[in-house]
């Protein structure tokens, strides 16, 4: 029998919650992100926005409102969202994005409904398929068919820049050096700077009062000189 709920105190120490109110708290849905990088809808509204106080003012909000996570309306509050994805409200004119912070939690910060059209998602592969396509895997579960034209371009590692809700390509940036980063795991987490040098597995980053190292899987490009959205 699949559980609806997990312990608080087991909860990952990414989620930004309290650990000794309830005993409780709703466990999400499987989707494309890692359990450390995400949470239920439930749970964001609750407790990272502090929009909704109650199970049951969420399960109201969504069945009677809207709630749309990047651009895509959701009913369920198990329903998974996570790291840099957009949560908009059109109801109350309000629009979020999930990022990590400094401590490596999970934290929702307020953007407006322009920053909320668009959003950054990492290449982590590709797949070959017929018709003269190809089928770009993000990080975040959007998968991209292009042309394979176009594609050669692309490079595991590299960052897109998509438009909400209709999740087309308008822009390209590559894993390089001088590219900004953003670490999203790992003891650097939330970290951010300029990508220095990629040599084996590891990435090195330099931030304005330090350089550090970091597995170059745990590190997202965000702009080529500067973030291309908001992070804080």
């Amino acid at each position: 029998m699949v559980k609806n709920h997990i312990k608080r105190i087991t909860a990952p120490k990414t989620w930004r919650v309290s650990r000794k109110t309830d005993k409780f708290i709703t466990k999400p849905k499987p989707g494309a992100h890692k359990q450390s990088l995400s949470t239920s809808i439930n749970t964001f509204l609750k407790e990272l926005t502090s929009i909704t106080q109650t199970t049951k003012e969420t399960k109201y909000l969504l069945t009677k409102q809207e709630v749309h996570i990047n651009g895509t309306r959701k009913r369920s509050h198990k329903h998974q969202t996570g790291f840099l994805d957009t949560i908009t409200i059109p109801s109350l004119k309000k629009s979020f994005r999930v990022i990590v912070d400094r401590k490596g939690k999970l934290k929702s910060i307020e953007i407006t409904a322009d920053e909320a059209k668009k959003t950054i998602a990492k290449i982590t592969g590709k797949t070959v398929l017929k018709g003269n396509k190809l089928q770009i895997n993000t990080m975040n579960g959007m998968n991209i068919l292009v042309d394979t034209k176009v594609a050669k371009d692309y490079k595991t590692g590299d960052t897109l820049i998509l438009s909400l809700p209709d999740k087309k390509i308008t822009g390209h940036i590559k894993r390089e050096k001088g590219a900004h980063a953003i670490v999203f795991t790992g003891k650097h987490a939330g970290k951010a700077g300029t990508l220095e040098e990629i040599k084996d597995k590891n990435a090195k980053i330099k931030t304005k009062s330090d350089i550090f190292e970091t597995n170059k899987e745990y590190i997202i490009i965000t702009g080529q000189t500067k973030p291309e959205i908001k992070f804080d």
